[in-house]
């Protein structure tokens, strides 16, 4: 310990004499070491942290399990059989989103609050109970059952002043009276918005699509694989007790609960981590090429050393120890780099891109990767000009102009092999990146197949018992409909129950005659102008009309998807269908085809789809309907868009008061949103893209002028004997067209390799597109080139007398 305080102590000293080296030194390692704590600190959150509930790793996510590996929700039939039948869980519980939300009504405005219904043991399973109140008991998740409400710590104190004497009184959702009974803790949290929770009230005779999601928590000593043994009986038993309810292939399965919201984007996080990995690389070879530029300068230092008796491994600790310092300065450097940087990294995230951003913190195994990556950092970038200087001739080295000979020769070859494996990294990193700003710039691209310029979308969520019944739901909508539209600077309105790109609603279709011809369409519920404000081209037929809201005939409108999947062979005007199984729909004529338009993405295929007149859908079906999704107005204008908020909400508001309006917003940013991902992937990578290069060109730029001035004496004794400007540029680029040249082929087979991993992330362009591997090609070989142009130049300048005096 006393060798290696004084180690550090001269270390440090070394550091201190040295300020040019040192500072940029330590800026090229905070860069690479503070982007890769950012980026770990979001993969510590999402990937590696446990759930916040006690003992979390007993939580498990139960689904319908198919043969392909592929897991989905389950209806409340299968859920109960589940629920009462295993024996390796403490308890099981269901929740489902409130699709529609909830209308709080009281105080100044009525406010749109998103909640979820949930089973009567969920509070169990997650391990949290209400900070005050209680949970639910059985007898109020039971249909029939008290209407109550457990809230977020959040409303409870935005909405009612922290008010402990809440608990017991009644509040006013969706025009209904409901008791508060919980206010859950303030560090709860199951989903991002969700502030309400209500009782799901599940049944034999309930919803058996497969609409909920079923979360368990193991007993003690059950494993995960004893779980799932057990599961695949409770499938068959179920199986055999309901035969037509299972699919073929359909079996139960668990898995951690914790990737469920992970299993999206754990590929995309690994694939970032790895690319900001090879940015740190990037930093150590440049920072291990000037320590070798130093460790020359201290040759005659360390010759010394040995002179006076120190053996080679004291010189490589000495050097390691000095390194690793090195290492820890720019480390703790790079810590307050990615403080700045994770907030915005977090700041940066499209919305609901990534699960448990709020947790993003810089806890012990950040703090512990940091330093850690220091450490490595230091030892790698240390190693090869410790090990050089231990292989020092000491004779030769104590005579004057030692620098050149075997020992120099080495140390050339070692800042030569540094700057290839950072033009092969550089070239990777900006191939991805490429790769990625043609697949934004093709999403960007994609006709949608409507049109979103001035339009303005406006979310509402007709619940309560005013709009109990479809005819309420489309008096009232018709009556909006024709204030918005009065409006000054108003084309046209329209409502749909959702929007394209946004949250998305199937539903079965039924031929006549066609018992076995069932199929899982997109199902929306409009006013006839929806066509016309959103731009969707009626490709036959005809568009829905007032006439459809009281005429005696049911109609439908399909889109070219739907014709394509299911009536190829028929005239579509010919055909007839019904919406749903034992809803009450009546056959309806197919009364118009329109355009295919982009629902669940602009790198996705129109799904088939169904249109339907809000005043014709049955009462089963609307009731299903405002279960799981809200409707929005959509708004021509003739002017900014975003100006009719005001108006249009005064308008809703003169209707009913307590309505509340969320989601104000242009249909261009529902639009962008839906490609953020896409912009924000492309950003992030394109950044450390550019980095690498830069580090890379000054990589190249400072062995080719080390180069230079190394061979300063034999340019002089060139020029001297004739040599023209022209050759001495060519000797010196010699070196940094064959350095580029290999760093470009070993990049080229790399970036083949490592991109395949991205295929996922693509659209529009293939993981080894041939064009963007020559595009990357060119750039990186040009950049390079006018690196080595710099030096190259500065020595067809040289003096031949200065030059031949030069030692």
């Amino acid at each position: 310990m006393t060798t290696f305080s004084l180690d550090l102590r001269y270390g440090l000293r070394m550091l201190i004499k040295k300020p040019s080296f040192t500072v940029v030194a330590v800026l090229t390692l905070a860069l690479g070491i503070g982007a890769n704590t950012a980026i770990f600190s979001v993969v510590n959150a999402v990937l590696l942290r446990p759930l916040p509930y006690p003992e979390s790793e007993s939580l498990m996510w139960i689904g319908q399990q198919y043969s392909s590996g592929m897991m989905v929700a389950a209806g409340e039939p299968k859920f109960l059989f589940w629920r009462d039948n295993n024996q390796s869980f403490e308890a099981m519980a269901a929740t489902q989103g409130l699709g529609g939300g909830c209308n709080l009504a009281g105080g100044d405005e009525a406010e749109y609050v998103d909640g979820v219904r949930v089973s009567v043991d969920f509070f169990r399973v997650l391990g949290v109970n209400p900070a005050i109140g209680r949970t639910f008991t059985q007898e109020e998740d039971t249909e029939g059952g008290d209407r109550v409400v457990i809230m977020s710590d959040g409303l409870w104190r935005r909405r009612f002043g922290a008010d402990a004497s809440l608990i017991g009184k009644p509040i006013s959702l969706n025009g209904q009276s409901v008791t508060v009974v919980g206010v859950m803790p303030a560090k709860f949290q199951y989903l991002p918005h969700i502030d309400l929770f209500v009782p799901m009230r599940p049944s034999l005779t309930g919803d058996p699509n497969p609409n909920a999601t079923v979360i368990a928590r193991l007993k003690p000593g059950i494993t995960l694989s004893q779980a799932n043994e057990e599961l695949k009986l409770i499938a068959e038993e179920y199986r055999a007790a309901h035969p037509r309810s299972m699919e073929q292939g359909e079996s139960l399965g668990a898995r951690p609960y914790q990737e469920l919201f992970t299993s999206d984007v754990r590929q995309w996080l690994w694939i970032l981590l790895g690319a900001v990995g090879f940015l740190l690389l990037i930093a150590c070879a440049n920072v291990a090429n000037l320590q070798l530029t130093r460790a020359t300068a201290r040759r005659k230092e360390i010759a010394i050393r040995r002179a006076l008796g120190a053996g080679g491994w004291r010189i490589v600790t000495q050097l390691l120890t000095e390194g690793v310092l090195l290492a820890l300065v720019g480390g703790a450097a790079g810590l307050l780099l990615a403080v700045w940087g994770t907030d915005l990294l977090v700041a940066a995230l499209p919305g609901q891109f990534l699960p448990r951003t709020q947790q993003v913190t810089f806890d012990w195994r950040v703090l512990a990767f940091a330093f850690s990556a220091a450490v490595v950092t230091g030892l790698l970038f240390g190693l090869a000009p410790a090990f050089q200087a231990a292989r020092i001739d000491v004779n030769s080295a104590l005579k004057e102009g030692a620098g050149k000979g075997v020992g120099g020769a080495q140390r050339g070859r070692l800042r030569n092999v540094f700057v290839v494996l950072e033009l092969a990294t550089s070239l990777v990193l900006l191939v991805g990146a490429t790769l990625l700003v043609r697949t934004f710039a093709n999403l960007s691209a994609v006709e949608p197949g409507f049109d979103a310029h001035d339009v303005l979308t406006v979310q509402v969520a007709l619940n309560g018992e005013r709009y109990d019944t479809t005819n309420e739901a489309a008096a009232f909508y018709h009556s909006a409909v024709e204030r918005i539209s009065n409006l000054p600077g108003v084309e046209s309105a329209a409502v749909t129950s959702t929007l394209p790109l946004n949250a998305q609603f199937n539903m079965p279709v039924f031929f006549p005659g066609r018992p076995d011809a069932t199929r899982a369409v997109q199902f929306r519920m409009i006013t006839p102008e929806y066509f016309h404000v959103m731009r969707i081209p009626v490709k036959q037929g005809r568009a829905f009309t007032d006439a459809d809201n009281t005429g005696a005939q049911a109609v439908a409108i399909v889109n070219e998807a739907f014709v394509h999947r299911n009536l190829s062979d028929a005239d579509p005007a010919t055909q007839q269908f019904s919406i749903g199984r034992d809803l009450g729909d009546p056959v309806r004529q197919i009364v118009g085809v329109v355009g295919d338009a982009k629902q669940f993405g602009l790198d996705s295929d129109a799904p088939p789809m169904v249109f339907v007149p809000i005043a014709q859908v049955p009462e089963k079906a609307m009731t299903i309907a405002r279960r799981f999704v809200s409707s929005y107005f959509t708004v021509r204008a003739s002017l900014a868009p975003q100006s009719l908020g005001a108006a249009i909400k005064r308008e809703i508001g003169t209707l009913d008061a307590a309505l509340p309006l969320s989601e104000i917003r242009p249909m261009e940013q529902v639009v962008a949103r839906s490609i953020a991902p896409q912009r924000f992937n492309m950003l992030l990578i394109g950044v450390f893209a550019a980095t690498g290069l830069l580090l890379a060109t000054v990589g190249i730029y400072g062995v080719v002028s080390y180069s230079v001035a190394q061979r300063t004496n034999e340019i002089g004794i060139r020029i001297a004997l004739g040599a023209r400007a022209v050759d001495v540029a060519r000797l010196i680029l010699k070196q940094g067209v064959a350095l580029t040249g290999l760093g470009v082929t070993i990049g080229l087979a790399a970036s083949l390799a490592l991109t395949r991993v991205m295929k996922s992330l693509l659209f529009g362009v293939s993981a080894t597109d041939p064009w963007t591997f020559a595009l990357i090609t060119l750039l990186l070989a040009v950049v390079a080139l006018m690196a080595c142009y710099i030096p190259a130049r500065r020595a067809t300048k040289v003096d031949a007398m200065v030059a031949l005096r030069y030692e």
